[in-house]
């Protein structure tokens, strides 16, 4: 199978960027109201909100500037790529890093819309491994993806083509064996506990 190099919608940055606005937007009506209280206080007069409303915006210009000027170039690091084995996921702007998440150690695979996503036609496919199983956070995230079904089940195709093309180990166990193996160990736990 040859590798399926896949990047995210341009819709993803339309939402970060909407995401980023509305981060603004929060923190300055945070900082109004703030204002608003400080000027019920009799010693303080209108100019508190003035202050309040210059911080909010220096806040905003620290953060929102970067942001705003970091998110395209993010966004055109973004790439995919589904081999025969393995997922490799390119990102970064100022630190550049390659994951590779290989079949073998993949758990699970969903796909994930928040509301914004649902309003953009887009999606995630999470990605869990063996790492984290435990958790309920994917290790990683394929973002953006117009119709991250499709993604979905061309990552299944390659996981169940390689899970197939895998040889039987030592280690592999007859279902039933190993059924009655667990049962056989929950009687005595359970023998163990009545006493």
């Amino acid at each position: 199978m040859e590798a399926r190099i896949l990047k995210p919608s341009r819709k993803y940055l339309t939402k970060s960027y909407l995401i980023i606005a509305i981060l603004a937007l929060g923190i300055l009506l945070c900082g109004l109201l703030i204002g608003a209280l400080i000027t019920t206080d009799e010693d303080r007069g209108v100019e508190a909100i003035w202050w309040s409303l210059g911080v909010t915006l220096g806040l905003n210009l620290l953060w929102g500037v970067p942001a705003v000027l970091l998110m395209a170039p993010y966004f055109r690091s973004l790439r995919y790529e589904i081999h025969e084995e393995q997922v490799v996921m390119h990102v970064g702007v100022i630190t550049r890093s390659v994951k590779y998440v290989p079949f073998r150690t993949v758990t699970n695979m969903k796909i994930n819309r928040g509301p914004l996503d649902r309003l953009f036609g887009i999606g995630t496919l999470q990605i869990q491994t063996a790492g984290i199983s435990g958790s309920e956070q994917a290790e990683q995230g394929l973002v953006g993806l117009e119709d991250p079904q499709a993604v979905y089940d061309l990552a299944v195709r390659a996981l169940r083509r390689f899970r197939g093309a895998m040889s039987p180990t030592a280690a592999d166990v007859d279902e039933e064996d190993l059924l009655i193996a667990i049962l056989e160990e929950v009687r005595g736990i359970r023998q163990s506990l009545e006493q």
